[in-house]
């Protein structure tokens, strides 16, 4: 019988993905060969298994910790170093001037809020990492298209990873949709000018997740959370939320709402 261990972790990160049909077809490994490596009848091949820990980006060693002891570095996959291999994008962002000193004071977990494009009369609660890596600053949210309230149980995840910049008093985060790779979304926020970071608000812009994809614009409130958190808890209180619920604060729905009033001519953020 293969590492019980092993098979129990991979369930669990495997639950975060779009699927597990889209991680077979990005690992290029056989489905029904997964499937026993998830069930624990079978252990990966030493080919297989670094496919493995390279896409999910966990050592062999981590993905056979006891599940109590990976649970507890989870949230390591989501400050994971970026690829290794520079490309011209990140000589770019390299290049991109940032105030770092002022950036390191947001560094933790947020919940970001805004409203649902593809699924109208709902919001979203999504959860991001702000972190530093090597003197830059990085994202990686994770978003979950499913109603808590009335137990949906289809799932849509969506994975995001970014840059992080701090410009003439603002926050800049550019982030793209690992799993799909076909959307790109960009942010910036207000600072907080009080001693204890509680929000921060802003405007996000990106495209639709549903049908036509079209170019959007929408106010964002991000709540944070802290430096260190239950991951899989949080997540569990991610997903889409009707307007009227009463599991997300009703300062923080009517802070994300896109009205525009007459004295204004464009969509803008409000003061956090």
């Amino acid at each position: 019988m293969a590492n019980e261990n092993f098979s129990t972790n991979l369930r669990s990160i495997c639950n975060e993905q779009i699927s597990v049909a889209h991680v077979c077809r990005k690992m290029e490994i056989n489905r029904q060969q997964f499937n026993k490596y998830l069930s624990g009848q079978i252990y990966p091949s030493k080919h297989n298994l670094n496919k493995i820990c390279q896409y999910f980006q966990f050592s062999a060693e981590e993905l056979n910790l006891e599940s109590g002891q990976f649970a507890q570095i989870t949230p390591k996959n989501l400050q994971s170093e970026p690829h290794s291999e520079r490309s011209e994008l990140e000589n770019i962002i390299d290049s991109i001037p940032s105030e770092n000193k002022s950036l390191s004071r947001y560094e933790g977990y947020y919940f970001n809020h805004f409203l649902s494009s593809g699924f109208p009369g709902y919001l979203i609660r999504s959860l991001i990492h702000i972190y530093q890596y090597k003197n830059k600053f990085y994202s990686t949210s994770i978003e979950h298209l499913w109603d808590k309230e009335n137990g949906d149980t289809q799932r849509n995840r969506f994975k995001y990873k970014g840059a992080v910049f701090y410009l003439a008093d603002r926050i800049f985060i550019t982030e793209l949709e690992t799993l799909t790779n076909n959307v790109i979304h960009h942010t910036i926020l207000c600072p907080s000018y009080r001693n204890i970071i509680d929000s921060l608000s802003g405007i996000s812009m990106g495209v639709g997740s549903r049908n036509s994809h079209m170019p959007a614009a929408t106010r964002v409130e991000y709540v944070y959370l802290g430096k260190q958190i239950n991951i899989r808890e949080t997540l569990g209180n991610c997903g889409l939320f009707k307007l009227n619920t009463k599991l997300v604060d009703s300062n923080i729905i009517a802070r994300i709402n896109n009205e525009i009033s007459d004295s204004e001519f464009m969509l803008r953020a409000y003061d956090t």
